[in-house]
């Protein structure tokens, strides 16, 4: 993804030992082995627990990929958002929320590590990984460009919402799109989307456009150039959060790609989140140290905690806002 790159200047910066995952070349020895999996029609629920799965379940192989057909109605959360209804459905990766509904297409690319299929590090997974999913949009009639937020534009409309989930200790990658064929995926205007109205295949078309097509087209895209070892249909649970309202942030504040907020959840608990696109364990090691620093040092663990080697970041303009937000929450919101 290319928004703008935070940068905090409030403090030095601790480096750290970059976790070395291999990047693969066009001279690589190995073909790369894509595992896919036959997910067909899905109800909203199960294709957000896959996803929420997806840094933490065991892959027998270099990729899993994953295509569903919506087949119902919901509003999907993003990993670090503020859900203030009794049972959200979360997904695994960040970002904002997603609308789905019936002809939805839902694409889930879990990896051992950004390189794991093609030459990629953690700043450029979506830049990376949404390039099969722009050529399957093509081939179905629907030219796609991605101009580095998190949407893939369509005759210069939103219609897809494209984004990751990482895990920087393990390297663990997930790249995650909402094709929006039918229903829109936002209901309205996002900061991102840059004043551009949000569409979906078949308002932009002006025709009918089958998801089912789209999803074989978007199978076909990611298999190019890999060994292809499907993988039959996969069982999954549900998983929605249990029946606690969350309290409004504490601290907000606006950022390139939406809302930021910090400040204790329904347990109490000392949470940073919000639309943001940030490896998982980065921000819980932010969380951590941010909760009982004093406040002087909340600037250095900001910039500690997100800009180390292995760390993957998108959405914020500068890392200082991260920060003030965090020490407004700390005084108890403003």
């Amino acid at each position: 993804m290319c928004f703008r790159r935070a940068s905090c200047n409030c403090a030095f910066r601790l480096r750290r030992p970059e976790p070395q995952w291999p990047r693969q070349s066009a001279r690589q020895q190995r073909v790369a082995k894509l595992g896919l999996i036959a997910a067909g029609s899905r109800r909203s629920a199960e294709m957000a627990s896959h996803s929420r799965g997806a840094l933490d379940r065991s892959l027998r192989y270099d990729g899993e990929l994953w295509v569903a057909v919506a087949s119902d109605e919901a509003r999907v959360f993003g990993a670090f958002q503020r859900a203030q209804v009794g049972s959200p459905i979360r997904r695994g990766s960040g970002g904002p929320d997603v609308l789905v509904g019936p002809g939805t297409v839902h694409v889930a690319l879990a990896l051992a590590h950004p390189a794991s299929l093609t030459s990629c590090d953690e700043k450029r997974i979506v830049n990376r990984y949404v390039r099969p999913l722009l050529r399957a949009l093509t081939a179905v009639g629907s030219p796609a460009a991605f101009f580095g937020r998190d949407w893939i534009s369509v005759s210069k409309q939103p219609a897809a919402w494209v984004g990751f989930g990482h895990d920087r200790s393990t390297g663990r990658t997930l790249f995650e799109a909402f094709v929006a064929v039918v229903s829109p995926f936002a209901s309205t205007a996002r900061q991102s989307f840059r004043g551009k109205a949000p569409g979906t295949l078949e308002s932009i078309a002006g025709h009918a456009i089958d998801p089912v097509r789209l999803a074989k087209a978007v199978v076909d895209a990611y298999s190019e150039g890999h060994e292809v070892a499907p993988t039959g249909p996969l069982e999954v649970t549900p998983a929605i959060d249990r029946p606690i309202v969350e309290p409004p942030w504490a601290a907000t504040c606006d950022e390139v790609i939406g809302l930021i907020g910090a400040g204790p959840d329904a347990l109490g608990v000392f949470r940073v989140g919000g639309d943001l696109l940030v490896s998982r364990d980065a921000l819980a090691l932010l969380e951590a140290r941010a909760a009982s620093a004093t406040e002087d040092d909340i600037g250095a663990i900001v910039d500690e905690s997100l800009t180390a080697p292995g760390v993957a970041l998108d959405g914020l303009r500068s890392l200082a806002s991260l920060r003030d937000v965090i020490v407004r929450a700390r005084r108890g919101g403003s």
